[in-house]
């Protein structure tokens, strides 16, 4: 089947709304824009993507120069779309992004599988599911020390009476959130009246808040995974990532899983890394292999406890393509023996995007040799004036 890819960011966010017809924040809506063509670096070149406009069209015109397995625009790149037998397949799963997927179904005329929404994924996607992973994790591997799960609350009060009086740091996490969006961090163990308000705020939207206390991280990383809806959940590759001081995510390490994987072994083994991998694969076919089919990123730490690092083996879990997932599918994009670094960013002047793309196209020119990127500065998505949202890799 050939699918339809379609970047809707936020959707943890949608799914908690429950609403067909959310509309996102106006962040989350630039940014759908600005980065619409971000799955052509993913997507088989059998697919589409559903990018529209003159600026999309050029774009992907120009990168066949230098990568002739890029899949379709859509609706650019159509010649008869009333022939045509796609499978809707969204960035996440969420009731908003399938709605869009059936009006485009009906407004085109198109033969459209759209996938149904289902109630249980909105459990799969909330860190509760990611607390019973975790927790399933420690029962396969005992011998292995791993830190206290985190702490559900359901009221204001709760949350006060587990955090006063303590003298640790935490971190405070709504469930249906990801890449560092919805967090409160408490550094000196207390309480005010603005945080108040947060926690007030989050608990009044979803329901509850989870409670984490705040590790001595050493480095950020992620293991992707695709479960194939039918009980079976596989790895993929390795994910090496920054995050930014309040854990926004920032980007990714590129090169072979070798070199990724590099950076976790200064501080711990191999055999620790593939033992997790191997528990993982069985806590998350045990439940999510028979609900679900699509992308799975588990992101997880290294951090210090005392003398010794530890591992953090399911930070949280997205039910949904990740930007993990696409650096390692960039990563098979650039020559053997290369390495290089996967960033997003935002520019909120307008025309700041524009100006710093076009240096670094002077700084770091890109040179190509059979197929792969051996040096320099490729921006994954169109750029012009009025683009805030900016992802782009550099090689070295």
């Amino acid at each position: 089947m050939i699918s339809l890819h379609y970047f809707n960011p936020g959707s943890e966010e949608a799914i908690c709304s429950g609403i067909p017809n959310y509309t996102p924040s106006s962040n989350v809506q630039r940014m759908s824009k600005d980065l619409a063509c971000l799955p052509i670096w993913y997507a088989k070149a059998t697919d589409y993507v559903w990018a529209e406009g003159e600026l999309a069209r050029k774009y992907i015109a120009e990168m066949r120069h230098s990568f002739s397995d890029l899949p379709r625009l859509f609706p650019e790149e159509v010649q008869e779309s009333s022939v045509l037998s796609l499978e809707a397949s969204p960035w996440g799963l969420a009731p908003n992004s399938l709605r869009a997927c059936q009006q485009l179904k009906k407004k085109r005329n198109l033969s459209l599988i759209v996938p149904e929404w289902r109630d249980v994924y909105r459990t799969l996607v909330g860190r509760q599911t990611a607390r019973e992973v975790l927790l399933r994790v420690k029962e396969l591997l005992p011998d292995i020390a791993f830190p206290e799960p985190p702490c559900f609350c359901r009221t204001p009060e709760e949350v006060i009476h587990y955090i006063n009086g303590s003298t640790s740091s935490f971190v405070l996490k709504m469930p249906f959130s990801s890449s560092g969006r919805g967090l409160l961090w408490l550094l000196s163990g207390r309480v005010e009246e603005k945080e108040r308000q947060w926690i007030n705020g989050a608990i009044r939207k979803q329901g509850e808040i989870s409670i984490e206390a705040v590790l001595d991280k050493v480095q950020d990383f992620a293991m992707e995974f695709y479960s194939d809806g039918k009980g079976k959940v596989e790895y993929c590759g390795l994910s090496v990532f920054g995050t930014l001081e309040r854990g926004a995510y920032s980007g990714n390490i590129l090169g072979s899983e070798a070199y990724r994987k590099s950076f976790l072994l200064r501080f711990v083994t191999e055999e620790l890394l593939d033992r997790v991998r191997r528990a993982l694969e069985t806590a998350l076919a045990e439940r999510y292999g028979r609900l679900y089919a699509g992308n799975i990123g588990v992101d997880m730490l290294l951090y210090r406890q005392g003398n010794e690092i530890r591992i953090y083996p399911c930070v949280e879990i997205n039910m949904r393509q990740t930007m993990g997932m696409l650096a390692v599918c960039l990563s098979e994009r650039i020559g053997e023996g290369k390495h290089g670094h996967f960033s997003v960013r935002y520019e909120k002047p307008e025309g700041e995007v524009l100006r710093k793309h076009r240096q670094m196209q002077e700084q770091y020119p890109l040179i190509m040799a059979e197929g792969k990127i051996r040096r320099g500065y490729l921006s994954l998505c169109p750029v012009s004036t009025e683009t805030h949202y900016w992802t782009y890799i550099i090689v070295s």
